[in-house]
This record gives C-alpha cells, structure tokens and sequence, in this order.
C-alpha cells in the first residue's frame, strides 16, 4: 500500500507558481459575492465538471477548507470573509495516483490559493477568478444506516493512503450491527450510536490466511472498528477514526 506523504504549500509561492488554467472551465466574469462567509460553515460541495473528474470543497464549522480534486486531499485554514477565499497555509497528501489526477489535484491548488471570489446560488457554489469558474452543488449527507460505504482510504493520523488494488471492501450498518463485505476474516461487528461516537463490539471473524493486501486493509479496519470511534458524514464521504487511525468511505449504489 502506499504510504503518502504531506506536502505543505505557502499560499505565495503557489500563486506565483506559472498559472495553469482549471481543467474543463471557461473564462468568466468574477461571480460578485456579499460579505460574510459563516453561510459555508459546515457544508459540502462537489461537481463532476469536467468529465471524469470529481472536486469536493468540505468547509468545516471550524472554520478550515477539506477539498479534493479527485486523489489527494488539499487542507488548510481558510478566510470567506469579503466575498474571496483566503487560504495562507495549504497542505496536501501526496498519494499515488494517475497523471491526470495529479494534474487536476495542482490546478485546484492553484485555483483555490489564487483568491478566488464567491457566491451562492441556490444550492450552487459559484467560484470565480479571472479566467475560470468552478461551479459546484451541494451534496446532501447521506444516511449511516442502509447506505453501502466503500473503503477507498486508509489513515494514519495526518497520513492517508489509498486502499491497495484488488481490494473492494464495503460496509453496511444496519440499526445495530455493521456488515462487512470483501475482506477476509472479518465479516460483522455490533455497534451502537452515541453522537458522533460509534461504539464497537469485538468483531464476529474467522481465522483464515487471505492475500497480503487484503489482510493490511483488513488489520486497520479492525483497529478503527473496536471501542469508541468518532464519525463524520460528509454528503457522501465516511469517515470513522479511532486513536489516531482512520477509514474514509464513499456511498456507493
């Protein structure tokens, strides 16, 4: 599996970096936006423009930007007050991921550390620079209970890695139990709800030798289901922590 690494970002250097146009995006008139900001809090966005892409921008009540451009996941304390996002420290996870992917993660860098204006439109996020627009749509939160989540991220405190090749693991909460699919031994474990703590039961396993990347994914899927772990939805992202471990999922179907 691989082991990504952090790479931090000053917002100037990447602004003055040679400016790559957004993949997909027309030349637009700046959106004009109010003052303020607080209305971003807690939201999520997402657009699947261009083609074979998917960007997400979370805005966290603590006033921080979460977004991705389709691989790795770009951070950072985040100012909306003025109708501009300001970013002055941006970090980003450096996974393996495809060229293009790649290529889109660093136009979105550049876009968002570029000062972009903003604006809601409906359920619409419109952001604008000189020559690019990027509209997105807000995502609703799906529910825990009866949505198929798929493991697509393994985390290691600020460390995150994809899930190796080959391994299609899902989970599937019911009212008190979790279903889990595609791994090797483990294949169900109880829980309750208390918040936004999670509290597992030791797990129903088996005893069997399976593939070595299947058993990795596996060994950190039982470290995080065991005991009190936190949870977060975020329109169709999963995210379940425990001591400093974590799983990311995707709703899926």
């Amino acid at each position: 599996m691989s082991r990504p690494w952090i790479v931090r970002y000053a917002a100037l250097a990447i602004v003055v970096a040679a400016a790559l146009p957004l993949a997909g995006c027309g030349a637009r008139d700046e959106p004009a936006a109010a003052p303020g900001g607080a209305e971003l809090r807690g939201r999520t966005f997402t657009t699947t423009e261009p083609a074979g892409t998917t960007t997400t921008l979370r805005f966290t009540e603590d006033g921080r930007l979460v977004a991705s451009g389709g691989c790795n996941t770009i951070s950072g304390p985040v100012d909306t007050t003025g109708g501009r996002l300001a970013t002055a420290d941006i970090s980003i996870t450096e996974m393996a991921c495809d060229p293009d992917r790649h290529a889109s993660d660093e136009r979105l860098v550049r876009f968002l550390t570029g000062g972009p204006s903003w604006r809601l439109d409906g359920d619409k996020l419109v952001l604008g620079a000189a020559d690019a627009e990027l509209v997105l749509t807000e995502e609703q939160a799906m529910p825990l209970t009866g949505t198929t989540w798929r493991l697509d991220t393994l985390m290691a405190g600020e460390i995150a890695g994809s899930t190796p090749a080959g391994v299609d693991a899902t989970l599937i909460f019911d009212a008190e139990q979790v279903t889990v699919t595609g791994l090797c031994n483990l294949r169900a474990v109880k829980y309750r709800a208390a918040g936004s703590t999670l509290i597992f039961e030791p797990g129903m396993s088996t005893l069997m030798a399976c593939e070595p990347e299947i058993m990795t994914v596996e060994q950190a899927a039982t470290e995080v289901l065991n005991g009190a772990a936190s949870y977060r939805i975020d329109g169709q992202t999963l995210t379940i922590t425990n001591n400093g471990k974590g799983l990311r999922l995707t709703a899926s179907g």
